[in-house]
Parts: C-alpha cells; sequence; structure tokens
C-alpha cells in the first residue's frame, strides 16, 4: 500500500462536488500549509504569507497537532487542536487551524462555533474575515461566507482573492449582474489576474455576450505564462461555447488541448488512482447474494430510518432528478457530499482501509459498531445541511459512489436505491468534456476511452449486483425524465412511498436562492431540454474506440 491517506484519496475518488475555479482545499492545507507557489496554484489552498502574521503567537499544542494531521492521525490531532483553543481561546491562529481541522473532518458544529468566536474577536480585521469566509465555504455555510467577504470588500479592496470568492458565491446564486461588477472592480485593479479574467468570460458567457467571451477563452487558453490548470479550463469553457454553438470539431479539439495541459501532469494521481480502483473492482467481487441477505437482515433489529441514494455515473441526469426530489416537502437531499467516502467508509474496516477492503471484513460489522457509524452518517449530513432530517426521507446523492454500493448497503440496508441511466456514449462524452480539478477521480475522464472504462467498471459492478439486490431499488432513464417530468417524478415519488405533490414541478423557483455544488448547477436552473439527447452523434468518429466497451451496456440498459 503506498503511503497516501486512503480516506483523504476517497475524498477526491468519490465527490465530483468542485467549484468551476477551484476546487476545495486539500485537508493537509492548514494555515501551515503555505508555500510560494504562483497565486494560480495556492488560490484558496491557504491565506497568502502576508496574512498570517500578527495572529497571535503559536503554541505547543498547535505545533503537535499539525503534525500528527501531516501523519493522517487525525483523531489525535482534533484532540490536540481543541486542547490548543481551550488553553488560548483568544489566539487567532489556533481559532483557524482547528476550524479547518474540525471542518475537514465534518465536525462542523464545532468549526462553526469556532469561526463564530474569530470573527467576535476580529470584527474589522479584513484579513482574518478573509480566511473565515473561506472556511465558512469549506463546511457548507456559504451564506456565512458571502457575508464575511462582502464585509471584507467594505473595509478594503487590497484582498483580490475575496473579491474572486464572493464573484464566484454570487455566481452559484445566479446573481451575473453582480458577480460581473465585483470582477469589473477587481480587473481595473489588477488587470493581469488571470483567474479573475476567466470569471469574467464565464460571467459573460452565461449573460449571452458569447462574442466577448469566446475571445477572452481563448486569450487565456494560450496565454503560456498562466498556469496550466487555468488554462485548461479556458480550452474547456471555449469548447463547451463552441459546441453550443454547433462547431462540435473545433469543440473537440479546444478540449484535447485542455486535456493535453492536465495529462502532463497526472503521474501521482493515476497511480493512486489505478490503485484503489483495483482494490473497489477486487471488493465488488467477493459480494454474494448472501451478503446482501445477511446485511438487510440484519437491518431488522436497528432503529429505522428513511434513506434513499441516487448513485449511477457522472453525467447521467442525478442533479436533475435530485432538485426535483428535494422539492417535495417529505424529501431532504445532501449533494455530493464527501461523508461516506472519507470517513464512514474507512471506519468500516478494522484496518482503515490500509489493507484491501472486503465482503468478509463488512460482513464482520458488530452491532455496536454499525449502530455508531449509522448515527455518525446522519449527524455529519444534518450539520452540512445545518438542519435536521426530522422525518423526511434523506436522499444521498453522489453518482460517483456507486462502485461504494457494498459499503453504503451495509450501513443502511433498509435504504432504496435509485440507479440513474443514460445513454452510456452521451455520458461518456459529456465526463469528457469538463474540466474537473486534477485529482485521483478526474484522471478517469482525461480520455474517452479512460472514461468508458470507467463506465464500465462502475456500471459492470451493478450489472452484476442488481439482480441479486434484496434492497429496493429503481432505474431511472435521463431522456425518460427530460421528455415526461412529471411522469418520472410521479415514479419516483411512488418508490419512495410519498404522495405526489405539485411543488416538485416548481423546483426550479428554490434554486434561486439555493446554491447548487454539482457541476451541472448552471444547467439544472435552466428549463427542462432535450438537446442533450443524442450529443454523442456529434463526436462519433471520436468516439468509435470506445464503442466495443460500451456496447454491452447499451444492451443491457436498452439503448441498442
Amino acid at each position: 500500500m503506498s503511503r497516501f491517506s486512503f480516506p483523504e484519496f476517497l475524498s477526491s475518488f468519490f465527490s465530483l462536488h468542485v467549484a468551476f475555479l477551484f476546487a476545495k482545499p486539500r485537508c493537509r492545507h492548514m494555515i501551515w500549509g503555505v508555500s510560494k507557489r504562483p497565486r494560480s496554484q495556492r488560490r484558496f489552498a491557504s491565506a497568502p504569507p502576508a496574512v498570517i502574521q500578527g495572529l497571535g503567537p503559536d503554541v505547543p499544542e498547535l505545533q503537535q497537532a499539525r503534525a500528527l494531521w501531516m501523519a493522517n492521525r487525525f483523531d489525535e490531532s482534533l484532540r490536540l487542536f481543541d486542547r490548543a483553543v481551550q488553553r488560548c481561546p483568544q489566539n487567532l491562529v489556533a481559532l483557524i487551524d482547528a476550524s479547518r481541522a474540525f471542518g475537514t473532518r465534518f465536525e462542523i458544529p464545532r468549526a462553526e462555533e469556532l469561526l463564530d468566536r474569530l470573527i467576535r474577536l476580529a470584527p474589522q480585521r479584513a484579513d482574518i474575515l478573509h480566511l473565515a469566509g473561506q472556511s465558512y465555504r469549506m463546511i457548507f455555510r456559504p451564506d456565512k461566507a458571502l457575508e464575511c467577504f462582502e464585509r471584507v470588500l467594505a473595509l478594503t479592496r487590497q484582498i483580490p482573492d475575496a473579491s474572486l470568492e464572493l464573484a464566484v458565491l454570487f455566481e452559484r446564486r445566479h446573481r451575473l449582474t453582480e458577480a460581473l461588477s465585483i470582477i469589473g472592480e477587481l480587473l481595473a485593479k489588477e488587470p493581469d489576474f488571470v483567474e479573475a479574467q476567466l470569471m469574467e468570460a464565464r460571467l459573460r458567457s452565461r449573460l449571452g455576450e458569447t462574442g466577448k467571451a469566446e475571445e477572452s477563452f481563448r486569450r487565456i487558453a494560450k496565454t503560456q505564462s498562466a498556469h496550466a490548470w487555468v488554462r485548461a479550463q479556458a480550452w474547456t469553457e471555449l469548447a463547451q461555447l463552441l459546441d453550443r454553438a454547433g462547431g462540435f470539431d473545433e469543440a473537440m479539439q479546444a478540449m484535447l488541448a485542455g486535456k493535453q495541459l492536465l495529462l502532463a501532469h497526472e503521474a501521482k494521481a493515476k497511480r493512486d488512482s489505478d490503485l484503489v480502483l483495483e482494490h473497489l473492482r477486487l471488493l465488488a467481487q467477493s459480494v454474494t447474494p448472501e451478503h446482501w441477505r445477511r446485511w438487510l437482515e440484519a437491518a431488522r433489529d436497528l432503529p429505522p430510518v428513511r434513506a434513499a441514494h441516487l448513485l449511477g455515473f457522472p453525467r447521467s441526469g442525478t442533479t436533475l432528478l435530485e432538485q426535483v426530489l428535494d422539492a417535495h416537502p417529505e424529501v431532504i437531499s445532501s449533494e455530493e457530499r464527501e461523508t461516506f467516502g472519507r470517513d464512514i467508509f474507512p471506519g468500516m474496516f478494522a484496518n482503515g482501509l490500509q489493507a484491501r477492503p472486503t465482503a468478509q471484513e463488512l460482513d464482520g460489522l458488530g452491532p455496536e459498531r454499525l449502530v455508531e457509524l449509522r448515527q455518525r452518517y446522519f449527524n455529519f449530513m444534518e450539520a452540512a445541511l445545518d438542519q435536521p432530517i426530522a422525518g423526511r426521507v434523506h436522499l444521498d446523492k453522489n453518482p460517483s459512489q456507486t462502485l461504494l454500493l457494498p459499503g453504503l448497503l451495509r450501513l443502511l440496508p433498509e435504504s432504496r436505491v435509485f440507479m440513474a441511466l443514460r445513454d452510456p456514449r452521451d455520458v461518456v462524452v459529456s465526463c469528457f468534456m469538463q474540466y474537473m480539478p486534477l485529482n485521483t477521480n478526474s484522471v478517469c475522464y482525461l480520455t474517452l476511452e479512460r472514461a468508458a472504462a470507467r463506465y464500465a467498471l462502475d456500471m459492470g459492478a451493478w450489472l452484476k449486483w442488481r439482480e441479486a439486490l434484496p434492497t429496493i431499488w429503481l432505474q431511472v432513464r435521463y431522456e425518460d425524465t427530460v421528455r415526461d417530468l412529471e411522469g418520472e417524478a410521479r415514479r419516483a415519488l411512488a418508490f419512495l412511498g410519498l404522495p405526489w405533490h405539485e411543488q416538485v414541478l416548481r423546483y426550479r423557483e428554490r434554486l434561486r436562492q439555493k446554491p447548487v455544488s454539482s457541476p451541472t448547477y448552471a444547467d439544472v436552473s435552466q428549463p427542462v431540454y432535450t438537446k442533450a439527447v443524442g450529443r454523442w452523434r456529434h463526436y462519433l468518429k471520436h468516439l468509435e474506440p470506445c464503442l466495443p466497451v460500451l456496447q454491452p451496456f447499451l444492451e443491457a440498459f436498452g439503448y441498442g
């Protein structure tokens, strides 16, 4: 086994919870993780060096906590962070570091408490408000993050990152003109700020100013001094714009240029990805029908829960279905949280995934530990939602967790499973035509061939499992949903045992205020459309080498 932290690895492997301009900071990038990297590389990973000066003296517990964190001894590290803030309750460094550590481990109420204290101690310090805003965003408190960045801008315009963060939050809420105004002011002061240039181009594209947007995307993509990640995003945005205009050949060439920039830096992520895929492939093979039945039988002695999982494969229409169901008053959804993959799943194995996970180890999970993990799972979800589930059906939407279905159904075997389907050819093309920060999940989509192979692995496991599952499951096709939204919504609600409610068809009204974290957040805010059905035909000559791999799934799922 390599020395990387398996839970940390799963965090990126099973989540597509990615913002447009930046990924969430890696869990090791606390305040002490400052480096001399260029701005475009360290964007939002930690505070710039000038920001952390004068925040209070360092304390021994902090130094020890950081060392334990770097050694992946997270529980011990958290105890020392907690001790540090108790011993020095007004030490700003301790509060910042501890809040980010607790937040990364999904101890969200504790992280929020520490950040609230931080704000009270330094209400007029723009640098502190900036750090707090970043941290609130990381712990799923976007409203508090937005308020912090607005307060920063009211105090000073000398922290460019705060302006960009605020613009991103506005864009996520579809407040496009406000976001563009902030970016315009930022670029007037820092005209060479390439990430802000990229954000401005994206905003203009969404506002219909396609000519200006295309010109900017092309310029940024070809700017050799810009970081490769930024250039790759510009190529991707250009490809999406060309695709919408019908310039399919040029769109593919733009995507290939962007992917090439990422392929040049993929070595470690690819190596780690291959390792864990092999572990999970073997886990999938080890699960038998007897395992599923035993796990469901064991749940009869546990406190009942109302839960469902929305799985499938990325770009299969899961975001649309989730938002429709989430509009029902008896449903509450969690969108692509990392909780299960990073914390709960490793906790189901004696060695915390330091050895290959097996169905036999899942089988041996004791009832007390199972109850503890179930409660921890729901506690984490409620903390991220910032509200109680309160008897509603909890819908956990994460299409990248299909390979974790054995763990999900060991934890909650009584839950119901939605499996989102879409024409595998459209899925592979759509996954390839996205930008994701380079990590152990995104390396699977740097070529069409890899995307097809990953699809075959995930959905091949589903085909093996579905006939043996005693758990209730339902396959939902994207094509049926966009053609008959009400019919598929009724079918999905009946599957959950819920009555019909007209509110589900007005889901877009809620999206005006509700942030969506999925990469498809802009698309799902639009009226339902069918133009993405059959998109693969525009790219057939590029997709042809993948068709033999996808053919069994075309037949199995009725797309032949």
